[in-house]
């Protein structure tokens, strides 16, 4: 067919086959270099406010110290910084209209009948999540414990499963293929464009750059493709950190 012609052309040599070859090479390099920024940035933007509410959260669903650490935080006014920086008590019931009052110390001093995921890992946050008492009391308690005192927390327990942590792998592995994949590029076009092919109209310098070249673009294009799935789903684990909703039943 087509496609096996066009390949064959490719493989055989010839100056038709040098520039295919080229593009090939060039088009992949190009791919690379603009994915790349995207990377970056998702790397350099994923530990702010969003991604940290989504820590505090995957701490309260899989720690129990935690959640009795926030307990006694909240409830001893002479830590000094109680609710937000100010030395009051924090007002555990949150109204939530047509009489309906969550008591966020109720739900935290709860058992494992609510909380089912201790010692969980990071994907533990969707299920956890999806129990609206545990995301209601999350969002409100997390407004007013001090951040200095969440991090420290998890500065101490290095082995607790952190947002941040999930989303940073992620995006480092993906930095990595990327890198990996550029480099390798522009190594295949320097070696390209040092061979003889485009000046040997007999096409046999290509051949013999493509019984190699040619496995290493494969190998490349694949490179690629793994790049992309890494990069899509880092990104979508930095929009859920900035959508205190997406842990609905309904958007799930």
């Amino acid at each position: 067919g087509a496609k096996q012609s066009i390949l064959k052309k490719m493989v055989s040599g010839g100056k038709a086959a040098y520039e295919d070859v080229e593009g090939l090479t060039v088009s992949l390099g190009v791919i690379y270099a603009l994915l790349l920024p995207t990377a970056m940035n998702l790397q350099n933007v994923g530990f702010d406010d969003g991604v940290q509410s989504k820590n505090f959260m995957l701490m309260l669903c899989t720690q129990p110290d935690f959640r009795s650490y926030v307990v006694e935080t909240m409830t001893d006014p002479s830590t000094g910084d109680v609710g937000s920086y100010a030395p009051e008590a924090f007002d555990w019931n949150v109204t939530l209209g047509r009489g309906m009052v969550l008591n966020t110390k109720t739900i935290l001093e709860s058992d494992s009948s609510v909380w089912k995921w201790d010692g969980g890992h990071p994907e533990a946050l969707y299920k956890c999540g999806e129990v609206k008492v545990i995301a209601a009391t999350a969002r409100a308690v997390y407004e007013h414990f001090p951040k200095w005192r969440s991090d420290a927390y998890a500065l101490m327990n290095p082995k607790v499963p952190l947002w941040s942590d999930h989303l940073s792998a992620m995006t480092s592995f993906g930095m990595c293929i990327f890198m990996s994949g550029l480099l390798g590029s522009l190594m295949l076009y320097i070696s390209l464009s040092l061979s003889s092919g485009r000046e040997d109209e007999s096409g046999k310098t290509l051949e013999r750059w493509n019984s190699l070249g040619f496995p290493l673009l494969g190998l490349n294009l694949a490179f690629l493709m793994a790049s992309i799935i890494v990069l899509l789903f880092a990104n979508d684990a930095y929009s859920e950190s900035q959508d205190p909703f997406f842990l609905r039943s309904s958007r799930m």
